[in-house]
């Protein structure tokens, strides 16, 4: 029998150097292929196929990529989908281990290429593409441009659109017509055609070639191995039939007068695998599946007979109150009854009349679906609509347990928002965008960091925002993204997650310190006569307080902003510190110096001595939560002033508050300050979750556009590194802190992941005297105990 596994390298499997004398040296590397005349501007859909023997049984590698997407088969199995997302100099290629028995076999795989907005913004995109290389033996027999591989395009797949301004963000969905797809193709029937090669594939050389040159040549796409595990692909069989009807007008709020409890039990009974169900000729129906729970996976439909009939799918995250686009109030979002389907436009299958699996190319996501089916002439059976559940295999490794029944309850929310935003990069969210962006991925980290021991996720977003700096010296705010995008705070949040990753997982940060310096650089460059950042050229978002024009602090455009520079500064005081610790001290001494210069210019020009608080403006007339909370952060000030300025932030009524997203900054301020009541009030935010029906963390306070939004899952963070208040005391969590803020509660107990290998076991009593707790580091690592004011060493 046949088995095959992915696997990860730390090779090249590419020539080290580029021979640009002797060309036909190399020729023995892989070729990309693709369906003859290819066009970059239009949609394709590819499958292709190798026959190839083996003698006796054997062992093979091999390594896998397209442009876009590829579903590899082997022997008729699916063993595999990718490749993950990088960026054309970073493009990642997938490696399997496969056990051969002697005989034929055939590796296939089902590729498409999507251009512009047909593919999520989230896809880069340079030409299409297939490429296969097989190490040992069978080089010859397997590679692409070299071995006998086949090609067949098909026509089956047309665009059914996005809903422009709402779902864009995430591609096409399309229209499967059944008719015109290749159901065989896995046996080999068609016309299969002569694939042609389209260029060399290469590792990380660089070309002294442009445009079909380079292509022909040495490449468009530079291919480095994937160093995170296959996508995690469960298959499920869930949901609950709330609601079924014969009227089938999708415009319509869904009423409950309509719903047909009887046909419900039949589409019920199909969906538990215990009958089909069975559409009669010139009948259509509509239902609502609630799944109970948040879902990305890639649905399949098994469906018997019917030719000529249509069946739509369609996800949501819950259902809106009105069906004005744009509208965001959905209201509780276990309620259903006189509300409206809104979303992305639904996958069309068009049915060919045989017994058949439609699926999609790539995943959707959400808590709804909504299924019309309309059959023609002839009756259709729906045999089963199953689920494979698709994102990163995070789980849960840590635990916590507290004597308030409300952080239990929030756990999972916070979690499952937080495993459906992480897939082969970081989300901000899976509905609506699918993108990566700086602000988010930082918390998201963090709360990965107290979740489990994996840091490979981390480590790859952490890369990929490096990838992204242009001549500016700044990161993209959010990459990978076809459309690109500078949020200038954002590149200071990425030296932030720089330093959590530095105190968290590991000292050797020596890859980002050329990044870090020039992101410091570029800041720098902003300081005007005052010494203060002034103007930095990009959109400068800090928070989605209502107040702020596109989330952009006072003066954060066309002016100096006090926010903007106590965050140049907490990113100078981390970026000095990780640039001293590995030897860059003359570097870090520059860094440091700037830092000493900024404290009293923001001081000097934002300090209100009348409020004792920091102004957002230098015309000291706005306040907000943000500017004090980075001033505690900072360390800005001391004394008399400091304690004015928390008592301004704590209860000062006209301060522009935080929302979800920067809430976890002031979640750090009340750490600092010993403020657990800030803290837990506004917890309130996420206490109301459950009560209101999410199954995931929202994007902001009601109304929220996104449902799931994994900025959201910090306070599991804060439950390790506030409440029991276990944190880092030097690089690598080489040393502990424990440093417990109870708050309301009386006894904390849990594990916390080490990256030792080991966990960090806690158990909290408030009431009790310092000898009565419980704490086991490590094996090798020190640590201490602030108790009723004292340090006990561990």
């Amino acid at each position: 029998m046949t088995q095959c596994i992915r696997i990860t390298i730390d090779r090249d499997i590419f020539p080290e150097s580029i021979d640009h004398a002797n060309y036909s040296a190399h020729r023995e590397t892989a070729q990309w292929i693709w369906a003859p005349k290819p066009h970059l501007d239009e949609p394709s859909v590819v499958f292709f196929r190798c026959v190839f023997t083996v003698a006796d049984a054997q062992s093979l590698i091999f390594h896998v990529s397209a442009d876009n997407r590829f579903e590899l088969f082997l022997d008729g199995q699916r063993i595999g989908r990718g490749p993950s997302r990088g960026d054309r100099f970073h493009w990642c290629f997938e490696t399997y281990e496969a056990s051969l028995e002697a005989g034929d076999h055939v590796l296939a795989a089902r590729a498409w290429y999507l251009p512009d907005q047909g593919s999520p913004m989230a896809q880069f995109l340079v030409r299409p593409g297939f490429v296969v290389l097989a190490e040992g033996p069978l080089h010859e027999s397997l590679t692409t441009g070299h071995g006998p591989w086949r090609c067949l395009p098909t026509s089956a797949y047309t665009d059914n659109g996005a809903v422009p301004g709402e779902c864009y963000f995430t591609g096409w969905s399309f229209i499967l017509d059944g008719n015109q797809y290749p159901w065989n193709w896995k046996e080999g029937q068609g016309d299969w055609l002569e694939p042609v090669v389209t260029e060399r594939a290469t590792g990380l050389e660089r070309s002294p070639y442009s445009g079909e040159e380079a292509a022909s040549r040495w490449g468009l796409h530079h291919l480095i191995a994937d160093t995170l595990p296959p996508m995690m692909e469960v298959e499920r069989r869930v949901g609950c039939v709330r609601f079924a009807s014969t009227t089938v007008d999708v415009n319509m709020p869904v009423v409950e007068a309509q719903h047909d409890p009887t046909l419900a039990a039949g589409l019920q009974a199909m969906l538990d695998g215990q009958a089909p169900f069975v559409v009669p000729a010139h009948t259509a129906y509509r239902a609502i599946i609630d799944l109970d729970e948040y879902y990305c996976a890639f649905p399949e439909l098994h469906v018997s007979g019917g030719q000529g009939g249509v069946l739509d799918l369609a996800w949501a995250e819950s259902l809106f109150e009105d069906a004005a686009p744009h509208s965001w109030v959905k209201g509780d979002r276990s309620a259903i009854w006189n509300k409206w389907f809104r979303g992305h436009n639904p996958d069309r299958f068009v049915l060919e009349g045989g017994n058949r699996m439609y699926d999609t190319l790539w995943w959707r996501d959400g808590r709804y679906l909504q299924l019309v089916v309309c059959a023609s002439d002839e009756p259709l059976t729906i045999d089963a609509l199953l689920l494979r559940e698709t994102r990163y295999p995070l789980e849960r490794e840590s635990t916590f347990v507290a004597d308030d029944a409300r952080l239990a309850l929030i756990e999972p929310i916070m979690l499952r928002a937080l495993q459906m935003c992480s897939h082969e990069t970081f989300m901000d969210c899976p509905y609506y965008e699918q993108l990566m962006y700086v602000g988010d991925t930082r918390l998201e980290v963090l709360t990965t960091y107290v979740t489990t021991f994996d840091t490979r996720l981390p480590k790859r977003a952490i890369q990929l925002f490096d990838w992204s700096r242009a001549v500016d010296g700044l990161t993209k705010s959010r990459y990978p993204s076809q459309v690109l995008q500078v949020i200038p705070p954002f590149s200071l949040w990425w030296v932030a997650m720089v330093h959590d990753y530095f105190m968290w997982r590991d000292a050797d940060v020596s890859t980002s310190l050329p990044a870090i310096n020039t992101i410091l650089g570029a800041f720098e460059g902003y300081l005007n006569d005052a010494g203060l950042v002034d103007d930095p050229k990009g959109w400068n978002f800090c928070d989605w307080v209502p107040a702020w024009a596109g989330g952009v602090p006072p003066n954060g455009h066309g002016g100096v902003s006090c926010l903007l520079n106590l965050q140049f500064l907490y990113s100078l005081d981390r970026g000095a510190e990780m640039l001293a610790y590995n030897g860059k001290t003359h570097q870090a001494a520059h860094w440091s110096a700037v830092a000493d210069a900024l404290r009293p210019a923001i001081l000097s020009a934002f300090w209100d001595e009348e409020r004792g608080m920091l102004a957002d403006d230098l015309g000291k007339t706005l306040y907000s939560e943000h500017c004090q909370v980075l001033a505690i952060l900072c360390d800005l000030i001391e004394g008399k002033q400091k304690e004015r300025l928390i008592n301004g932030l704590l209860h000062a009524p006209d301060l522009a508050r935080c929302t979800i997203y920067f809430s976890h900054y002031l979640f750090e301020a009340c750490a600092k300050i010993d403020s657990m009541d800030a803290l837990w009030d506004r917890l309130g935010t996420w206490f109301e979750l459950h009560e209101l029906g999410f199954k995931t963390t929202r994007e902001m306070p009601e109304p929220s556009r996104s449902d799931c939004h994994a900025w959201g899952a910090y306070p599991l963070y804060h439950y390790y590194a506030t409440m029991a208040g276990i944190r880092p005391a030097a690089p690598g969590f080489s040393a502990v802190n424990v440093e417990p803020h109870f708050g309301p509660l009386a006894h904390i107990q849990g594990t916390l992941p080490h990256p030792s290998g080991e966990f960090i076991t806690f158990d909290l009593n408030a009431n009790a005297d310092a000898s009565d707790q419980r704490i086991s580091l490590p094996r090798g690592v020190t640590g201490s105990l602030l108790w009723q004011g004292k340090h006990i060493d561990l």
